[in-house]
């Protein structure tokens, strides 16, 4: 069919020719460009080269590039910066176990489960395109297949995650209190050997698995972590934790109910490496040492403290009595025996153990560390918080035992982070008006574009608030002059230097004048 006459009169670009293809659609009429003749059989035949536009409405119309084939030119960029600030030094400690290639993708999928909590292992290569991370880490395989078999292929290579940890772990000075604790995480996969039922998650029909964590207090950092199956007892992973991440060095505290036997077989291995038990309230060395019989007060303004130290068969007794502590838990005894019949002995038995703590430890050392070091505990509480609900780390989201245990390598690598971004947040003052998720939700709305004419990322200013958090963690620079400091006191007027400086006293009355 001939191409129509207002369809060839339509504005094009020279050397082209228009073509149809049929049917009715807006790109039925092709425009393609003339890129030369050939002589064949003494004629010169026009030679065709690519479609160049359509002529659609009456008007020619430029092939461009899709939308879906342009790269992406508006990235999330403060929270990976910064994060990136906080926890580079990890792909440095990668580097020494791990290839380039493969520390990198470790690093780089740790930072964004932090940027995006919760996000899946399908999608960190969507997540990787539109943040900063793929300026930082560039040209890494991210799509989906590619990080399945990367995180399987972690968990198969267990030696290397072991050294990793060892390395860690020969980092801790032999004076620094190291808190070992486990938290269970819910794996209802049917394809692992790790997932079993737990006591408590039996009746919600989960299964879980253990994650052991290590962390260095005075360093306020995780040191290494362990997965076991199911909900393992402490006497049970302790050993074997302390083995492969080589914990050797340091005071470790462990949970109330790890057995002296256990400890002392448990610690052997490690002379360097002393152990701090909580006792049960119901030990009957409690009452044979007369640990509730207080013989000194922690000098400290801060706390009300009292304590006893006690030898006995080659270990020590510290019991702790401290005040606040007893006040609310006399509290909640009485709040939840509201409506029972009130039972004088078992008050008497309970006002006695209100507000006290006894530890068993291998270690001669003063009462008042052993009590910083427990009253600091909840420092690993909090880091399984942020695990499970500030980075959602709560379900593992994999199926077979590499997978988990690949998986929760690279969880480790985010704890981390999380726990540095939470000491910086703090150090900075940040908490006291906001929450950790008030703050990265905040870095979240900073990015970077491409604009045109320009080849260089320009920083998207975002709202007022937003740009004084960033300020703070020094993200962006204070472009407000500093004011020099004022002097204290009323300013000085400002003096003439030409003026004569007046004469002290009281001036004179100017005489009157004289008739004359």
């Amino acid at each position: 069919m001939a191409i129509p006459e207002a369809i060839r009169k339509v504005e094009r670009p020279v050397n082209s020719v228009v073509v149809d293809h049929g049917g009715c659609g807006p790109l039925r009429y092709a425009v393609i460009e003339r890129v030369g003749c050939r002589h064949v059989n003494g004629r010169n035949m026009p030679v065709d080269g690519r479609t160049i536009g359509h002529i659609v409405e009456g008007v020619f119309v430029a092939i461009r590039d899709e939308v879906a084939s342009r790269t992406v030119e508006l990235k999330d960029y403060a929270d990976v910066v910064l994060i990136d600030r906080l926890s580079h030094s990890l792909l440095a400690e990668l580097f020494t176990v791990y290839n380039a290639k493969d520390a990198m993708r470790i690093y780089a999928v740790a930072l964004l489960k932090v940027v995006y909590p919760g996000v899946p292992y399908c999608r960190i290569g969507q997540k990787y395109d539109l943040s900063w991370v793929s300026e930082l880490l560039p040209g890494l395989p991210m799509g989906r297949n590619a990080i399945c078999d990367f995180i399987q292929d972690l968990g198969k290579s267990c030696s290397l995650i072991a050294r990793f940890m060892q390395q860690r772990a020969a980092s801790i000075a032999a004076d620094h209190h190291i808190l070992i604790d486990g938290t269970l995480k819910t794996d209802s996969s049917e394809v692992n050997s790790l997932s079993h039922f737990s006591r408590k998650a039996r009746l919600k029909g989960t299964k879980d698995i253990t994650v052991l964590f290590a962390y260095d207090v005075e360093k306020r950092e995780i040191v290494c972590s362990k997965v076991f199956g199911g909900n393992v007892l402490d006497e049970v992973s302790y050993e074997s934790f302390l083995k492969e991440c080589g914990v050797k060095t340091g005071i470790a505290m462990t949970d109330k109910g790890f057995p002296k036997k256990m400890a002392e077989a448990a610690f052997a291995g490690s002379p360097d490496l002393h152990w701090l038990d909580p006792l049960k309230r119901s030990d009957k060395r409690i009452e044979e040492h007369h640990m509730y019989d207080y013989t000194a007060m922690i000098d400290d303004r801060n706390i009300d403290v009292l304590y006893k130290k006690e030898r006995t068969g080659g270990c020590w007794l510290y019991s702790f009595y401290d005040r606040k502590r007893a006040a609310k838990e006399e509290a909640d005894y009485f709040k939840h025996r509201k409506g029972k019949e009130y039972d004088a002995g078992d008050m008497r038995q309970k006002d006695e153990r209100f507000g006290t703590i006894v530890f068993e430890s291998d270690i001669d050392a003063d009462p008042a560390v052993i009590y910083k070091m427990y009253d600091l505990r909840w420092l690993i509480e909090e880091c399984f918080r942020y695990y499970k609900h500030a980075i959602e780390l709560d379900d593992t989201k994999v199926h077979s035992d590499y997978s988990v245990i690949g998986s929760e390598f690279i969880n480790f690598f985010a704890s981390v982070m999380t726990v540095r971004l939470v000491n910086r947040f703090d150090d900075c003052g940040l908490f006291k008006t906001m929450s950790y998720a008030g703050v990265m939700s905040e870095l979240a709305t900073a990015k970077k574009a491409k604009l045109p004419g320009s080849d260089s990322w320009d920083f998207v200013r975002t709202t007022v608030h937003a740009m004084d958090t960033m300020k703070t963690l020094g993200l962006v620079q204070d472009d407000k002059p500093v004011a020099a400091p004022r002097k204290r006191g009323r300013p000085r007027k400002a003096v003439d230097p030409n003026q004569p400086k007046r004469r002290p006293g009281r001036p004179r009355k100017n005489p009157e004048p004289q008739e004359s």
